[in-house]
Protein backbone atom coordinates (compact mmCIF):
# COMPACT_ATOMS: atom_id res chain seq x y z
CA UNK A 1 0.00 0.00 0.00
CA UNK A 2 1.30 3.38 -1.09
CA UNK A 3 2.04 5.79 2.11
CA UNK A 4 -0.49 8.93 2.16
CA UNK A 5 1.41 11.95 3.58
CA UNK A 6 -0.73 13.62 5.89
CA UNK A 7 1.32 16.32 6.51
CA UNK A 8 -0.30 20.04 6.37
CA UNK A 9 -0.52 21.28 3.09
CA UNK A 10 1.95 24.55 4.04
CA UNK A 11 4.77 21.28 5.06
CA UNK A 12 4.20 19.77 2.17
CA UNK A 13 4.74 23.24 -0.45
CA UNK A 14 7.48 23.71 1.79
CA UNK A 15 9.15 20.58 0.89
CA UNK A 16 8.36 21.05 -2.67
CA UNK A 17 9.88 24.89 -2.68
CA UNK A 18 12.99 23.37 -0.91
CA UNK A 19 13.44 20.47 -3.70
CA UNK A 20 13.56 22.99 -6.42
CA UNK A 21 15.72 25.63 -4.38
CA UNK A 22 18.08 22.33 -3.81
CA UNK A 23 17.95 21.31 -7.60
CA UNK A 24 19.16 24.88 -8.87
CA UNK A 25 16.10 26.37 -10.20
CA UNK A 26 16.60 29.05 -7.61
CA UNK A 27 20.28 30.38 -6.54
CA UNK A 28 21.25 31.98 -3.61
CA UNK A 29 20.48 35.29 -3.40
CA UNK A 30 17.79 35.24 -6.06
CA UNK A 31 14.38 36.58 -5.63
CA UNK A 32 11.41 34.10 -5.19
CA UNK A 33 8.45 34.22 -7.01
CA UNK A 34 5.22 36.38 -4.82
CA UNK A 35 2.75 34.73 -2.75
CA UNK A 36 0.42 35.79 -5.01
CA UNK A 37 2.12 34.28 -8.28
CA UNK A 38 3.44 30.86 -6.58
CA UNK A 39 -0.45 30.51 -4.76
CA UNK A 40 -1.72 30.52 -8.92
CA UNK A 41 0.61 28.60 -10.35
CA UNK A 42 0.44 25.66 -7.90
CA UNK A 43 -2.88 26.07 -6.54
CA UNK A 44 -2.98 26.66 -2.95
CA UNK A 45 -4.15 29.92 -1.21
CA UNK A 46 -1.69 32.65 -0.11
CA UNK A 47 -1.66 32.06 2.96
CA UNK A 48 -0.30 27.78 2.89
CA UNK A 49 2.13 29.77 0.71
CA UNK A 50 2.74 32.69 3.64
CA UNK A 51 3.13 29.34 6.13
CA UNK A 52 5.25 27.55 3.85
CA UNK A 53 7.78 30.74 3.30
CA UNK A 54 8.06 31.07 6.89
CA UNK A 55 8.68 27.09 7.39
CA UNK A 56 11.92 27.78 5.02
CA UNK A 57 12.47 30.89 6.99
CA UNK A 58 13.03 28.85 10.33
CA UNK A 59 15.24 26.68 8.21
CA UNK A 60 17.18 29.43 6.98
CA UNK A 61 16.48 28.58 3.71
CA UNK A 62 14.72 31.70 2.77
CA UNK A 63 15.17 35.07 3.68
CA UNK A 64 12.63 37.64 4.16
CA UNK A 65 12.62 41.07 3.58
CA UNK A 66 9.15 43.47 4.02
CA UNK A 67 8.42 45.41 0.58
CA UNK A 68 11.41 43.74 -1.56
CA UNK A 69 9.88 39.41 -1.06
CA UNK A 70 11.41 36.45 -0.37
CA UNK A 71 14.94 35.53 -1.58
CA UNK A 72 17.10 32.23 -1.17
CA UNK A 73 19.03 32.54 1.13
CA UNK A 74 22.84 33.01 0.95
CA UNK A 75 26.26 32.81 3.20
CA UNK A 76 26.52 36.82 4.36
CA UNK A 77 30.01 38.36 4.67
CA UNK A 78 29.40 38.99 8.22
CA UNK A 79 28.15 35.24 8.83
CA UNK A 80 31.45 33.83 6.52
CA UNK A 81 33.60 35.74 9.03
CA UNK A 82 33.11 36.60 12.19
CA UNK A 83 30.36 34.06 13.69
CA UNK A 84 33.25 31.60 13.07
CA UNK A 85 36.26 33.24 14.05
CA UNK A 86 36.34 32.60 17.95
CA UNK A 87 39.60 33.23 19.29
CA UNK A 88 39.40 36.54 21.54
CA UNK A 89 42.92 38.25 22.86
CA UNK A 90 43.72 36.48 26.81
CA UNK A 91 44.58 39.55 28.43
CA UNK A 92 41.73 41.99 27.60
CA UNK A 93 38.90 39.66 25.60
CA UNK A 94 38.93 41.78 22.30
CA UNK A 95 38.16 40.15 19.02
CA UNK A 96 40.96 41.45 17.00
CA UNK A 97 40.29 40.59 12.84
CA UNK A 98 43.39 38.93 11.44
CA UNK A 99 45.01 39.60 8.29
CA UNK A 100 44.78 37.08 5.97
CA UNK A 101 47.23 35.83 3.57
CA UNK A 102 46.58 32.74 1.09
CA UNK A 103 49.54 30.75 0.90
CA UNK A 104 48.80 27.79 -1.26
CA UNK A 105 46.07 26.74 -4.33
CA UNK A 106 45.78 23.28 -5.86
CA UNK A 107 44.44 21.01 -7.54
CA UNK A 108 45.64 17.47 -5.95
CA UNK A 109 44.91 13.60 -5.09
CA UNK A 110 42.86 13.90 -1.77
CA UNK A 111 44.78 12.52 1.12
CA UNK A 112 43.28 9.66 3.44
CA UNK A 113 41.59 12.43 5.58
CA UNK A 114 40.07 14.25 2.90
CA UNK A 115 38.52 11.41 1.61
CA UNK A 116 37.26 9.96 4.57
CA UNK A 117 35.71 13.28 5.43
CA UNK A 118 34.41 13.87 1.73
CA UNK A 119 33.49 10.51 0.81
CA UNK A 120 36.21 10.85 -2.17
CA UNK A 121 37.11 7.57 -3.85
CA UNK A 122 40.17 6.89 -3.59
CA UNK A 123 41.74 8.09 -6.65
CA UNK A 124 39.72 11.58 -6.52
CA UNK A 125 40.82 14.95 -6.54
CA UNK A 126 40.46 18.02 -4.28
CA UNK A 127 40.87 22.17 -4.78
CA UNK A 128 43.18 22.80 -1.83
CA UNK A 129 43.92 25.77 -0.10
CA UNK A 130 45.99 26.82 2.49
CA UNK A 131 45.70 30.23 4.53
CA UNK A 132 47.33 31.96 7.31
CA UNK A 133 45.61 34.37 9.21
CA UNK A 134 48.31 37.11 11.53
CA UNK A 135 47.13 39.58 14.43
CA UNK A 136 50.07 42.69 14.56
CA UNK A 137 52.24 40.49 12.04
CA UNK A 138 52.30 37.24 14.41
CA UNK A 139 50.61 34.41 12.72
CA UNK A 140 47.49 32.97 14.99
CA UNK A 141 45.78 30.42 12.67
CA UNK A 142 46.71 27.98 9.86
CA UNK A 143 44.47 26.27 7.65
CA UNK A 144 43.85 23.41 5.16
CA UNK A 145 40.70 23.52 3.42
CA UNK A 146 39.44 21.37 0.67
CA UNK A 147 36.84 20.70 -1.56
CA UNK A 148 35.64 18.00 -4.03
CA UNK A 149 37.32 18.84 -7.03
CA UNK A 150 34.39 17.83 -9.32
CA UNK A 151 32.75 20.86 -7.07
CA UNK A 152 34.68 23.61 -7.57
CA UNK A 153 36.78 22.65 -11.29
CA UNK A 154 38.60 25.37 -13.07
CA UNK A 155 37.14 28.02 -10.23
CA UNK A 156 39.61 29.71 -8.11
CA UNK A 157 38.97 31.08 -4.70
CA UNK A 158 39.85 34.68 -4.83
CA UNK A 159 39.71 34.93 -8.26
CA UNK A 160 36.91 37.32 -8.36
CA UNK A 161 38.84 39.93 -5.92
CA UNK A 162 36.56 39.25 -2.43
CA UNK A 163 38.62 39.03 0.47
CA UNK A 164 40.27 35.84 1.26
CA UNK A 165 38.39 35.21 4.35
CA UNK A 166 34.83 34.28 2.21
CA UNK A 167 34.97 30.32 1.92
CA UNK A 168 31.45 30.53 1.84
CA UNK A 169 30.58 33.06 -0.60
CA UNK A 170 33.20 31.17 -2.85
CA UNK A 171 31.41 28.06 -2.59
CA UNK A 172 27.82 29.99 -3.31
CA UNK A 173 28.87 33.09 -5.87
CA UNK A 174 31.45 31.07 -7.65
CA UNK A 175 30.57 27.10 -7.41
CA UNK A 176 26.56 27.46 -6.64
CA UNK A 177 26.62 25.29 -3.06
CA UNK A 178 25.13 26.77 -0.74
CA UNK A 179 26.06 25.20 2.89
CA UNK A 180 23.15 24.36 5.96
CA UNK A 181 25.15 23.28 8.12
CA UNK A 182 28.52 22.63 9.30
CA UNK A 183 30.48 20.00 12.06
CA UNK A 184 33.56 21.35 14.93
CA UNK A 185 35.38 19.23 16.33
CA UNK A 186 38.20 20.30 18.79
CA UNK A 187 41.50 18.55 19.95
CA UNK A 188 44.46 19.34 21.78
CA UNK A 189 47.38 18.73 19.43
CA UNK A 190 51.16 19.52 19.08
CA UNK A 191 52.24 21.14 15.59
CA UNK A 192 54.01 18.61 13.22
CA UNK A 193 56.21 18.94 11.49
CA UNK A 194 55.23 19.93 7.59
CA UNK A 195 52.88 22.54 9.34
CA UNK A 196 56.08 24.53 11.11
CA UNK A 197 57.61 26.49 8.61
CA UNK A 198 54.29 27.97 6.75
CA UNK A 199 53.14 28.88 10.68
CA UNK A 200 56.30 30.04 12.09
CA UNK A 201 56.38 27.99 15.16
CA UNK A 202 58.35 24.94 16.03
CA UNK A 203 57.12 21.34 15.04
CA UNK A 204 55.86 20.01 18.52
CA UNK A 205 54.68 23.62 19.63
CA UNK A 206 51.40 23.06 21.70
CA UNK A 207 48.20 24.28 19.74
CA UNK A 208 44.51 23.74 19.35
CA UNK A 209 42.90 21.93 16.04
CA UNK A 210 39.47 22.34 15.27
CA UNK A 211 38.20 20.02 12.44
CA UNK A 212 35.20 20.98 9.99
CA UNK A 213 33.19 19.35 7.73
CA UNK A 214 30.60 21.74 5.93
CA UNK A 215 27.19 19.76 4.13
CA UNK A 216 25.63 21.35 1.08
CA UNK A 217 21.49 21.67 1.29
CA UNK A 218 21.52 17.99 0.14
CA UNK A 219 23.27 16.72 2.92
CA UNK A 220 26.61 16.07 1.20
CA UNK A 221 30.07 16.82 2.39
CA UNK A 222 31.64 20.16 0.69
CA UNK A 223 34.25 21.60 2.92
CA UNK A 224 37.18 19.57 4.91
CA UNK A 225 38.69 22.28 7.04
CA UNK A 226 42.03 21.80 8.89
CA UNK A 227 42.64 24.73 11.34
CA UNK A 228 45.66 24.87 13.62
CA UNK A 229 45.62 27.89 16.26
CA UNK A 230 48.29 29.52 18.43
CA UNK A 231 46.72 29.90 21.62
CA UNK A 232 49.58 30.84 23.82
CA UNK A 233 47.43 34.59 24.41
CA UNK A 234 44.32 33.50 22.83
CA UNK A 235 41.44 31.45 23.95
CA UNK A 236 38.70 29.68 21.87
CA UNK A 237 35.62 31.36 22.75
CA UNK A 238 31.89 29.74 22.57
CA UNK A 239 28.57 31.70 23.39
CA UNK A 240 25.24 30.41 23.50
CA UNK A 241 22.80 32.78 23.82
CA UNK A 242 18.92 31.68 24.73
CA UNK A 243 16.53 34.26 23.76
CA UNK A 244 14.02 35.49 26.42
CA UNK A 245 16.75 34.50 29.20
CA UNK A 246 15.88 36.40 32.24
CA UNK A 247 19.19 37.46 33.37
Amino acid sequence: MTAIDLSPAFVRLARHIRERIIGGEWLPGQLLPGEEALARDLKVSVGTVRKAFDVLSGQGLVTRHRGRGTFVARATDERAFTSFFRLVDRADGARRLPVDTILSRERASADEEERAALKLQDDAMVYRLRRRRDIEGKPLVLETIAFPFARVGAREWGEDGAAAHLVYSFLEQQCGVSISRVEDRLQARVLPEDMAAPFGLPAGHPVLLAIRVAFDLQGAPVEFRRTWMATDGHDYLSELRWTGAGG
